[in-house]
């Protein structure tokens, strides 16, 4: 559910964490480290570049005005995302981790969270597209909470030690208001 964008890289399946894995071995042999940033897209989305049985969600039912390039239509509008079920929160929270897990499978030394950019994390956090009324909206204290959550999950699936978060208050960037 966390694609979006045509072509977008991910570290969900056995064969991305084979081919990430050629990738850290060599970074590990030049005696660099590495960190792979961990995205979901939430509305940033149009579902043609989605795979088979996903789907469009994010905080509220707001979708980001614009178009995005798909591979199969060239341009086309954004997608309407679905509002977050209380169901689908945990399950994101718990895809966030598990991605964590298979990143340092591929042998990464860390993750970094995208917690900017519009992107699921900052769409908890900005109130252009959390329009919730529940304990994940509103007040900022309930806003931060997925992105708490999802740090939370990540840090105890690979240690604390090993995640990092990006974050961008102020950005306006894919429909998002500085708040």
């Amino acid at each position: 559910n966390g694609l979006g964008y045509a072509r977008i890289p991910g570290i969900f399946s056995d064969a991305q964490v084979h081919g990430w894995k050629r990738v850290t071995d060599g970074v590990h042999q030049a005696g660099g480290k590495i960190f792979v940033q961990l995205m979901h897209c939430g509305r940033v989305c149009n579902t043609a570049n989605m795979p088979a049985g996903s789907k469009v969600i994010a905080p509220s039912a707001i979708a980001l005005p614009g178009d995005m390039w798909t591979d199969s239509s060239g341009m086309q509008a954004n997608s309407m995302p679905a509002a977050m079920s209380e169901a689908d929160i945990a399950h994101t929270i718990a895809e966030y981790a598990t991605a964590a897990k298979r990143a340092i499978e591929a042998g990464f030394d860390g993750v970094e969270l995208h917690g900017a950019n519009g992107y699921l994390i900052d769409q908890f956090l900005n109130t252009a597209s959390n329009q919730r009324t529940d304990q994940w909206g509103g007040n900022i204290e309930n806003r931060i909470r997925f992105a708490v959550e999802v740090a939370k999950a990540t840090a105890a699936a690979i240690g604390a030690n090993r995640i990092g978060m990006r974050i961008s208050p102020y950005g306006a960037f894919n429909g998002m208001t500085p708040d």
